[in-house]
């Protein structure tokens, strides 16, 4: 075995193909323990560079092949390309090939041939592949995306939970993610069955990127912003670099792409909504050059090698601030100063709301708002929703105080809107106003929310009335004059009132309190807990949901969001790994708050004499 310094000089002297000079962060230390023969867990943030991990190996020995496990079919051919550009035997095996496509390969893997070797996991699961294995010289095996492993992961993907059937004694295994917590990486190691594995874990903060906040008052700004920023970093002129473009919607895709196009940009589009080989051709003529400025969705960036991303802009608001961290992330991975851009808008968290659902969008989407808003700095606040406490990155908007003014000016056209809307609420309803009101809540009592039924009132053609054939309302367009802002908040007066009740938390409805809808047939379940039990559970989650937030000087929503309280509410766990699995709530706050959770669920159960499993267990009338 080689010693630790000449593992060292022989890991360096084998940067040269890829262009390097130096290692990030953690690399050189797995690919020690790789080198070594030892099983490594591998947890860089997004652009740490994992692909090197177990690449460097294979280009260092002589002989034997990588196997890398990876779930990214469409960037397979991708990964094996840039391999193969640098004079290493790639090949790639999965569903997109023929079955003569994929012998020829497997062949090739045996004879010596190939030094790395991408396979899905389901074809490397297969009895023809599990049959071959053995012939193949093999000398590391890689797991990508490995928190696709854990049941407790964001990603879980059954299959990989089969994938230790791969482990062949003496051959080191390489599991590596971006994103897991102490409980994913314990179920990683267990799964794969990794002998003491060296656990390999850095920072989430990239100072090398510089974070920025813009606010355009509206579409025709955004465009004006667009293209000054893009002028600024002369990508009309072929300047070095690639920009990203995010998103929310393949239509806001297409639109922006036409309108680069219109000025000369070699500007590119990617979303669900091409041709898988629409998609393919555009991925390569942006990872070759031809195309240096993409506009996609969500559905381009996972895996992506692209190291010299100089500019990644959010043209709408994303998803979530993980979906922000990974998106954003795709800037700088060689290292060089880029640029990450947020446009922040109101209007694109009603777009965004509309995606997710309400429920999920709340949730989701409130960590956004509060990045949007926050003075705090970029990079600091990002680390602090991912647990992680650093200094100040120095060179972010905030850090430098870049963008105050628009901040200001942005801020004081939300209070002039919020002023707007307060006048449209105070709407004086006359009292034939009311019995159509009333008249919409008898037509369909229960069945749908607030904003459904104001858009009857109203006469809307939206899909969901639609669809529900709701224009045929006693009600349907009876209001057509008023206020959507006033028919609301006439709802929620009569919700304050008592007048109005609400049924659901997680897809809330509304209905006359004197004219409750007809009783409903409900399965009996043990585990669900009856409206009246859960409403009094929820209110004692918050409680201790509020004093935490108080404890840490947090926002509520950052110790954990009502609608994940509505779903412990209503499922009751009585485990850490049934509270894990709860949607929102994930390993690392199970751990931080499952004890008090537990406690409060248990002692809510037996004051309200409700029989039950214990959270050991065990049955509340057994002794």
């Amino acid at each position: 075995m080689p010693g630790h310094n000449s593992i060292q000089r022989a890991a360096f002297a084998a940067l040269a193909p890829f262009g390097l000079s130096e290692f990030r962060p953690g690399q050189l230390e797995a690919i020690e323990g790789i080198l070594s023969g030892k099983d490594v867990m591998v947890i860089l943030p997004t652009g740490g560079g994992k692909s090197l991990i177990y690449q460097l190996p294979a280009v260092m020995r002589e002989t034997g092949l990588t196997l890398v496990i990876s779930p990214l079919i469409a960037l397979m051919k991708d990964q094996a390309d840039s391999m193969r550009a640098i004079g290493v035997a790639a090949e790639y095996c999965n569903s997109t090939q023929d079955e003569l496509e994929q012998r020829r390969v497997l062949s090739h893997c045996v004879t010596g041939k190939v030094k790395i070797l991408y396979v899905s996991p389901e074809r490397a699961l297969s009895g023809d592949f599990l049959a071959i294995l053995p012939r193949m010289n093999v000398n590391l095996i890689a797991v990508d995306e490995a928190h696709c492993i854990s049941q407790w992961g964001h990603d879980f993907r059954p299959e990989y939970r089969a994938l230790h059937k791969l482990r062949i004694p003496g051959v080191p295994v390489a599991a590596l993610t971006a994103t897991a917590t102490a409980r994913v990486t314990r179920d990683v190691i267990s799964s794969l069955d990794l002998h003491d594995p060296e656990i390999i874990k850095k920072s989430f903060f990239r100072p090398n990127l510089h974070y920025r906040v813009l606010h355009p008052e509206n579409d025709r700004e955004k465009q004006r912003i667009l293209l000054d920023l893009l002028e600024e970093r002369k990508f009309r002129e072929n300047a070095p670099g690639k920009c990203i473009i995010y998103c929310a919607t393949r239509k806001k895709v297409d639109q922006v792409f036409e309108f680069l196009g219109s000025y000369g940009f070699r500007v590119g589009r990617y979303h669900a909504g091409r041709t898988s080989a629409g998609r393919e051709k555009m991925q390569d003529a942006y990872s070759a050059g031809k195309v240096n400025v993409l506009v996609a969705t969500n559905a381009f960036g996972m895996g992506m090698d692209a190291l010299d991303v100089r500019l990644v802009l959010h043209y709408q608001v994303p998803s979530s601030l993980d979906a922000y961290y990974q998106e954003s992330g795709r800037a700088g991975r060689d290292g060089q100063v880029s640029d990450c851009i947020l446009f922040f808008s109101n209007a694109d968290f009603v777009t965004q709301s509309f995606i997710l659902g309400r429920s999920a969008g709340e949730d989701l989407l409130a960590p956004v708002r509060d990045f949007g808003y926050s003075q705090m700095c970029r990079q600091q606040y990002i680390c602090s929703y991912f647990g992680e406490e650093i200094s100040s990155c120095g060179v972010c908007d905030c850090c430098l105080e870049d963008g105050s003014a628009s901040r200001e000016d942005f801020l004081e056209r939300e209070r002039k809107s919020q002023t707007h809307r307060d006048a449209r609420a105070s709407y004086e309803f006359s009292d034939s106003e009311i019995e159509s009101v009333h008249a919409v809540l008898r037509d369909y009592p229960g069945k749908f929310g607030k904003k459904i039924l104001a858009g009857v009132l109203r006469g809307s053609k939206a899909r969901d009335i639609i669809r529900y054939r709701l224009t045929q309302s006693s009600a349907y367009g009876a209001l057509k004059d008023v206020p959507e802002e006033a028919i609301i908040r006439f709802f929620q007066d009569g919700i304050d009132n008592g007048i109005i009740k609400i049924e659901g938390i997680k897809y809330p409805k509304i209905y006359l309190a004197q004219e409750p809808p007809r009783a409903r047939v409900r399965k009996e379940s043990p585990r669900k807990s009856g409206p009246t039990e859960a409403s009094d559970l929820l209110k004692k989650l918050k409680s201790f949901r509020d004093r935490e937030a108080r404890r840490l000087k947090w926002k509520k929503y950052m110790v954990m969001q009502n609608g994940l309280l509505s779903r412990i509410a209503l499922s009751r766990p009585s485990s850490f790994a049934e509270l894990a699995r709860i949607k929102g709530m994930g390993d690392s706050r199970a751990e931080k708050y499952g004890p008090e959770i537990l406690r409060i669920i248990s002692e809510s159960l037996y004051s309200a004499g409700v029989q039950g499993k214990s959270i050991h267990g065990t049955s509340r009338n057994q002794s």
